[in-house]
């Protein structure tokens, strides 16, 4: 049975997407397709049924999925146990993370690491916290860097993980300029509530700190729209469509700041790794670039 075949039906097992899935594997649609039909037509049994653009595993799928994960696993420990045998800081080193964290955060280590270890190979994969624990369950992902809230923690969804705070930054509410928030710089929970805002989905931990803020002063959350990222919700707050919860980081001229009375939100990045799994050399190389004050 070829792992490239039992990789690929893991990943499109867990996103329930060929597209999705090609992406991840840095592969065509047709390859991870060829690649499923191949491992089908080895079990002489179909995997997925396709309804519409959504994948579901068959009962076959599902039967052969734990399997599946136990050797992606084993196979990714292996390789990382040789790789450490070495003496060079080489190999692969695959790494999730929030896209805001790699665009505001991650870049410079990540320059200062490529520089340092010119002979490794970087895999950055963008990626929700859900999908990043997965991929570090099944060894698809050495670590992650996930976002959290102090109300949250990663270690809530997967008892196995190590999660190690990395850094923390002030989350702060905004409004583009034209906003009437705008003109009064400070306010009370009560008062923010009567506007609507731009807010993350329901799973995301900012947003469960502000319903629970909200239900404690038996008022309603107000939805303008539901962002999937921060760079979506900075863009609809500066046009004025709402307030918004963003990083320090985040702020530029086109927001102003509103102080919220009793509101005090911040912003956690975690290094996320299996502690059952060896680290490579790579990837403790990356480890120890990371501010030793913190790790």
């Amino acid at each position: 049975m070829d792992i490239n075949n039992l990789q690929a039906f893991i990943e499109v097992a867990e996103k329930k997407s060929f597209s999705r899935s090609a992406e991840t594997l840095k592969l065509t649609q047709p390859a991870v397709s060829k690649r499923i039909a191949a491992l089908e037509s080895e079990l002489s049994s179909r995997l997925f049924d396709r309804v519409g653009r959504r994948v579901h595993l068959t009962e076959a799928g599902k039967v052969l999925l734990p399997s599946a994960l136990k050797i992606s696993s084993e196979v990714s420990r292996i390789e990382t146990e040789i790789s450490c045998l070495g003496k060079e800081v080489a190999g692969k080193l695959s790494i999730g993370a929030a896209e805001h964290v790699c665009l505001k955060r991650l870049a410079p280590l990540l320059k200062q690491y490529k520089q340092t270890f010119p002979n490794v190979e970087m895999d950055l994969q963008f990626a929700k916290t859900a999908e990043s624990l997965q991929g570090i369950e099944t060894g698809r992902l050495d670590m992650s860097l996930c976002a959290v809230s102090d109300m949250g923690a990663v270690n809530d969804s997967n008892t196995r993980m190590v999660s190690v705070e990395v850094w923390k930054e002030r989350v702060r509410v905004v409004v583009g300029r034209s906003h009437p928030l705008a003109r009064l710089g400070a306010v009370t929970i009560h008062e923010l509530a009567q506007h609507p805002g731009i807010l993350p989905q329901e799973y995301s931990a900012i947003r469960k700190t502000i319903n629970q803020i909200m239900v404690s002063h038996n008022l309603e959350t107000k939805i303008a729209m539901e962002a999937t990222d921060f760079p979506t919700a900075k863009s609809m707050a500066s046009i004025g469509l709402g307030w918004a919860c963003l990083p320090q980081a985040e702020v530029d001229d086109s927001l102003a700041i509103v102080d919220v009375e009793g509101l005090d939100l911040k912003c956690s990045v975690n290094l996320v790794r299996n502690p059952d799994r060896s680290m490579s050399r790579a990837a403790q190389a990356f480890v120890d670039t990371l501010p030793a004050r913190l790790m």
